[in-house]
């Protein structure tokens, strides 16, 4: 509490006299009214001067100026660090995540093993700072396995693990626990979407719930996308947002192992492909390459790697694999490192025409 100049007017006249202080900006912020059962007090920011007290005494009639005790609000903190201060030992502070994932209404956090002992009051920390963060996960282990997901954890907060994410006026529903999604990819998605043309056929191999797909639709509807997945809850939260987005007539589901699919339904069919599997697309450039029309294509091809790796030999690397399948690399139109994945390692973005 705090004793601060405050004006008590009648209840029945508070809130004209709170849009009047307001007005004349004499309301003092950041602290709570006073009431009782017949009175409301105001803080003030100063002492009326005589013209105020004119105004004031034609406007509201009845009411006291007087000195009393109000209760300040209480202050967000302004980051994560702030919000566990009082709670985290300062040897660890420099340990806490700098930054974490969040989808819809869920952050996940991938902190250092020293603060295992303080997640709870991370995740509180993290629900303080991010008032519309409703759960907070931690990871558990690495993306692992065909269907890309990876262990989830509670830290703090209420709710299940399915939520809704928007990008780029495009929404998808997704349960985070099930299907492997990456928010930090949405300017890739945008840098790739944007460049689809009208009638052209595009393959996203690895689709999930749809972020490339769907945002391709949407941009281009003179396009047709094929989104392919093997992971059935990805394909499941895919038809939703197919539907949710408004995109039937353009993107159509498919639900199986992209190799297989590249040798029978898909093959010969399109003049984009997405690859967005870094840790095993150079192991589907037979399928890619399949899906491919005869007469070339833009391949979209993304791969992890050593951070000391040169671009230069990423390049060479994805040359020598299509060579070796008979087809050739006319050019490479865009190549750059997109993210930082680990300290030594980064996933590297290719753009290139296959002829």
């Amino acid at each position: 509490m705090k004793r601060v100049l405050g004006i008590f007017v009648p209840t029945r006249n508070a809130q004209r006299a709170l849009k009047l202080l307001k007005e004349m900006k004499l309301k003092l912020e950041g602290f709570q009214l006073q009431r009782d059962a017949e009175t409301v007090g105001i803080p003030l920011a100063y002492s009326p001067s005589p013209d105020d007290q004119r105004i004031l005494n034609r406007e509201l009639g009845s009411f006291r100026i007087h000195e009393a005790a109000f209760q300040p609000y209480p202050s967000s903190p302004a980051n994560l660090r702030d919000a566990v201060r009082s709670t985290l030992p300062p040897n660890l502070t420099s340990q806490l995540p700098r930054s974490f994932d969040i989808i819809g209404d869920i952050a996940i956090i991938d902190p250092s093993h020293e603060l295992e002992n303080y997640f709870p009051e991370i995740g509180k920390g993290i629900l303080q700072v991010n008032p519309h963060v409703r759960l907070v996960l931690r990871k558990s282990g690495d993306v692992v396995g065909k269907f890309r997901t990876r262990e989830l954890r509670v830290v703090a907060g209420s709710g299940g693990t399915e939520t809704i994410y928007r990008e780029f006026h495009c929404q998808y529903h997704l349960d985070v626990s099930s299907v492997y999604f990456n928010p930090r990819l949405s300017h890739e998605r945008w840098r790739v979407a944007q460049q689809v043309k009208a009638n052209e056929v595009v393959v996203d191999m690895f689709a999930g719930v749809g972020p490339y797909s769907i945002l391709i639709a949407k941009l281009q509807p003179h396009s047709r996308v094929y989104a392919v997945d093997i992971n059935p809850s990805a394909i499941k939260y895919l038809k939703e947002n197919i539907l949710t987005n408004a995109v039937a007539d353009r993107v159509i589901p498919l639900s199986g192992d992209a190799n297989e699919l590249s040798r029978s339904v898909l093959q010969n069919t399109a003049e984009r492909v997405i690859m967005n599997l870094p840790s095993e697309a150079p192991h589907y450039m037979d399928a890619a390459l399949h899906v491919l029309k005869s007469t070339g294509g833009l391949v979209h091809f993304y791969q992890f790697t050593q951070r000391d790796e040169s671009l230069d030999s990423v390049k060479e690397q994805f040359r020598k694999s299509v060579e070796a399948r008979k087809r050739e690399v006319q050019s490479f139109n865009y190549g750059r490192v997109i993210r930082e994945i680990a300290p030594n390692r980064v996933q590297v973005a290719l753009d290139a025409l296959i002829r």
